[in-house]
């Protein structure tokens, strides 16, 4: 009896496909090859590559996502998806794999498409009632977009790429004099990176910098231990997410019992009301007083310089049990 054959798909479209590598990798480690048969598949602009872990190249039909190993077309029975940006984590890949009937460990077509727009999700979650910083979009320019900045969300603020992730195409902005170079990167960003050519502006939020994974495993979601991050940088940028030697990833974070409590709450209950399924990771800041939520991550970082497995293993599951437990999951969702 053959044991069900398991796509990790890697690669993508933006600065991040990097990064997507190094999750793929990390999840194909973690894979019990006595119950699944993984291989990834290499998505770039151009054209898919199926290969087995060693990298020896496997002959794939992207039409029916099958491949031929000289025994006969054998299907995919389910995906783990480790594609930061798109088309991972905007939708397009989930909607493929509906049409497939191939079951994956992300969130929904809606679920995904809405969450990969930082402005789309934070004003739901301000419909919601959760408390999110104030913000502004931008999908076009004109000679008054610096001032609706400075009028709406004022300075400091962050100008950002409204679908983007790992911090590229971000800039904290001090000065009104430097809104423009910011505008400049984040849409070249947003245009080369994911073709969609929107800008968010985000107020400021001082504060201590915390993060939240939360999973669904076996029918049950739950939070993972809180992470505070500590760096020297301006922001959490990419040079301090992957490069930095001074940054500091506490887990669990040193705060009170009730804030703690409060993230978790708060972060269980963002991924319940936005219905994601699989590995989420919510971002806040802690002011003092209140609880800022900024960002929700439904294909957090799974490399090992990514805080999502390090919460993984600190909360007691750890990364091997809860990768084959989504791919169990998902067969079950399949049958």
């Amino acid at each position: 009896m053959s044991i069900p054959l398991i796509a990790i798909f890697r690669g993508g479209y933006t600065g991040e496909s990097v990064i997507s590598h190094q999750s793929a990798q990390r999840m194909m480690d973690s894979v019990d090859r006595l119950r699944f048969d993984p291989l990834f598949i290499t998505l770039t602009r151009e054209r898919w590559t199926c290969e087995t872990a060693d990298g020896t190249p496997v002959p794939l039909d992207r039409g029916a996502l099958t491949i031929d190993r000289g025994r006969g077309p054998e299907r995919f029975g389910a995906a783990l998806i480790a594609i930061h940006g798109a088309p991972g984590e905007d939708g397009k890949l989930q909607g493929y794999l509906d049409m497939l009937n191939v079951p994956y460990q992300t969130g929904s077509v809606l679920n995904m498409a809405m969450t990969f727009s930082k402005y789309t999700t934070t004003g739901i979650l301000r419909d919601l009632g959760f408390r999110v910083a104030d913000s502004l979009f931008i999908n076009q320019r004109d000679a008054n977009t610096e001032q609706r900045i400075l009028d709406r969300v004022g300075l400091p603020c962050f100008v950002k790429p409204d679908q983007s992730g790992s911090s590229i195409g971000i800039s904290k902005v001090k000065t009104a004099d430097a809104l423009k170079a910011a505008l400049d990167m984040a849409f070249a960003e947003a245009v080369g990176g994911t073709g969609s050519g929107a800008v968010m502006c985000e107020a400021f939020v001082q504060g201590r910098e915390l993060t939240c994974g939360v999973i669904r495993m076996e029918g049950r979601v739950q939070a993972l231990p809180v992470c505070e991050i500590r760096h020297s940088h301006e922001f959490f940028d990419y040079e301090a997410k992957y490069h930095a030697k001074d940054t500091e990833e506490l887990i669990p974070a040193p705060l009170p019992d009730d804030v703690t409590r409060e993230v978790q709450q708060r972060s269980v209950a963002i991924y319940q009301a936005l219905g994601c399924r699989g590995m989420v990771r919510v971002d806040h800041f802690y002011t003092g007083t209140e609880v800022v939520t900024i960002e929700v991550n439904t294909t957090p970082g799974f490399s090992g310089a990514s805080i999502y497995p390090k919460m993984l293993e600190v909360s007691g599951i750890g990364v091997p049990n809860a990768v084959n437990r989504l791919i169990a999951e998902c067969l079950q969702r399949e049958s």
